[in-house]
C-alpha cells in the first residue's frame, strides 16, 4: 500500500475485538508458536509470521493510559502518527465503513513520521523501527519524534541500538558508527531549528544503514512493521 507494488509485509499484527485471549487460544491451537513481548499470541500460518491479541490487552489500554479501548481510540495509542489507522472491515449492507485516523494521512501526503503517543513499554525498539521506517521509505523525521530519540539515545547506549536493529531485520551491514552518525545529524539539524522536520534519510538516493536486499519480492517488507 505504502510503496504501491505487490511486496509482502515481514509479519502482521492483528487486533481483536469481542474476545479474550483464552478464546484465541481454542481457536488457534496448531498455529501459536509462543508469546509476544506485551502478552499477545505469536502465530505461524504457512508463510505468515503474525502477532494477535485482545484490544484490551494493548499495553496502553491495560494500562489504563487513555480512556476507552475501542478501536475509535486505538490511533491515539500508536508510537508513531504512520501506524495510527483503524478501518472497519465487516460492515452491514449499505453501511459506511468507518475510518479512524490521527495523523496517518497527513504522515503520508507530508512524508514525514512523527510522535503520536509517547509512552511505551519498549522505547529502544520503538527508535529502531521509526529509523527503519525513515529509512527505508525516505520520510523526514518530525521535530516532536526526533527530541524523543535524542532524549532516549542520552539514556541508552548505540550498541543496544544497533544490536536491536540487527536482530529484528536480520542486517548485517548495520554498525555501531553509522547509527553513531545518524543520531548526530539528527542532533545537529534539531540544534540549527528545533520545530522543523528532520530530513536524514529523506534526500538520499542510496540506503543510509544497508544494501538493497537481495531476497525475492515476495519477501521484502512493505511496511517495515513490528
Amino acid at each position: 500500500m505504502l510503496l504501491c507494488n505487490n511486496s509482502i509485509p515481514r509479519d502482521l499484527d492483528i487486533i481483536l475485538g469481542y474476545v479474550s485471549r483464552e478464546r484465541l487460544e481454542t481457536l488457534f491451537p496448531d498455529h501459536i508458536k509462543g508469546e509476544t513481548s506485551l502478552g499477545g499470541l505469536k502465530l505461524q500460518v504457512k508463510d505468515w509470521s503474525i502477532d494477535m491479541w485482545p484490544i484490551q490487552d494493548t499495553w496502553a489500554f491495560k494500562e489504563g493510559k487513555v480512556t476507552g479501548k475501542g478501536f475509535s481510540d486505538y490511533p491515539k495509542i500508536t508510537f508513531l502518527n504512520i501506524d495510527a489507522i483503524a478501518i472497519q472491515l465487516f460492515i452491514k449492507r449499505r453501511q459506511k465503513r468507518e475510518i479512524y485516523s490521527k495523523g496517518f494521512f497527513e504522515a503520508i501526503a507530508e512524508r514525514t513520521i512523527e510522535l503520536n503517543f509517547e509512552e511505551n513499554p519498549a522505547p529502544a525498539e520503538c527508535i529502531v523501527r521509526a529509523l527503519r521506517i525513515a529509512n527505508k521509505f525516505k520520510f523526514a523525521i518530525g521535530p516532536r519524534l526526533a527530541r524523543y530519540m535524542i532524549s532516549y539515545t542520552n539514556q541508552m547506549e548505540i550498541e543496544e541500538l544497533a544490536e536491536i536493529y540487527k536482530r529484528r531485520y536480520m542486517s548485517a551491514d548495520v554498525t555501531v558508527e553509522k547509527i553513531h552518525n545518524c543520531f548526530k545529524s539528527i542532533e545537529t539539524q534539531m540544534r540549527a531549528s528545533n520545530n522543523r522536520p528532520v530530513k536524514v534519510f529523506a534526500e538520499q538516493n542510496s540506503n543510509f544503514f544497508e544494501q538493497p536486499p537481495s531476497l525475492p519480492k515476495r519477501n521484502r517488507d512493505l511496511f517495515a512493521m513490528t
